[in-house]
């Protein structure tokens, strides 16, 4: 038995991973397929040794999917470049809200915490809506409710988009705080059981545009968004 690892670039969530085991498990005298999500790899054991060209043949017909060198870097990607979006998304938020606070002439950290919430919940929204189908599979792999309720995948982008657009607008914020609070609370502990059972699943805060893997940072984001919650409902 001989061990080959590719990489497979273009896989954003579980149907991919198993669409691709399963075009790969076809090659002939292939016995084990593993592909991993997190580092767009595939790990093929087979009586012989894989080429390269037999991977590309086998996903010839899915030109979504990129395989590279059939050596994959064991190196992890360090943490700038593996959160860019994420570090982008959250910087221009944080600039469009202090020049706001600019304006006001003196500093209002009520408004500037609708602000920073406002903008988190709209900008990732944006992202889930690009592929919505692809963002409710993905969600459904670690939110206890998108596992019970299918469709609540589906319709977790409009309830950020309207959080969002609350805080924006300071218009019923203490519902919005407390469906903050509720709503993030329920994912946090969904990515902690995920992570705790050492599973590989990406993140689908900016939906599958990018390929953010399943970490702590998912859980930081949503304790501190929790925590503003919280502290802006101490203004009531």
């Amino acid at each position: 038995m001989e061990a080959s690892i590719f990489k497979v670039e273009g896989m954003t969530c579980q149907a991919c991973v198993k669409t691709v085991s399963e075009k790969l498990t076809g090659i002939p005298d292939v016995a084990l397929v593993n592909v991993d999500l997190g580092s767009s790899s595939a790990k093929i054991i087979a009586n012989r040794k894989i080429e390269q060209s037999e991977i590309k043949a086998a996903l010839a017909a899915l030109p979504k999917y990129k395989v590279g060198d059939s050596s994959v870097d064991k190196k992890t990607q360090s943490f700038l470049k593996t959160y860019k979006p994420l570090i982008a998304v959250f910087s221009f938020i944080l600039l469009v809200s202090l020049a706001y606070q600019a304006g006001l002439g003196a500093f209002d950290r009520h408004i500037f915490m609708n602000h920073i919430m406002g903008g988190f919940f709209i900008g990732l929204s944006f992202f889930k809506f690009l592929d919505l189908k692809a963002f409710a599979e993905s969600f459904s792999s670690y939110d206890p409710l998108a596992q019970r309720w299918a469709p609540y995948g589906s319709v977790y982008p409009f309830i950020e988009l309207a959080l969002g657009l609350f805080f924006i607008a300071g218009q019923y914020l203490l519902a919005a705080n407390a469906m903050t609070i509720l709503v993030l609370s329920m994912t946090t502990y969904g990515v902690y059981f995920r992570l705790q059972s050492k599973s590989t699943i990406q993140c689908a805060c900016l939906g599958t545009t990018f390929s953010l893997p399943l970490s702590n940072v998912t859980i930081a984001e949503n304790v501190a968004m929790i925590a503003m919650a919280i502290f802006n409902l101490s203004a009531f």
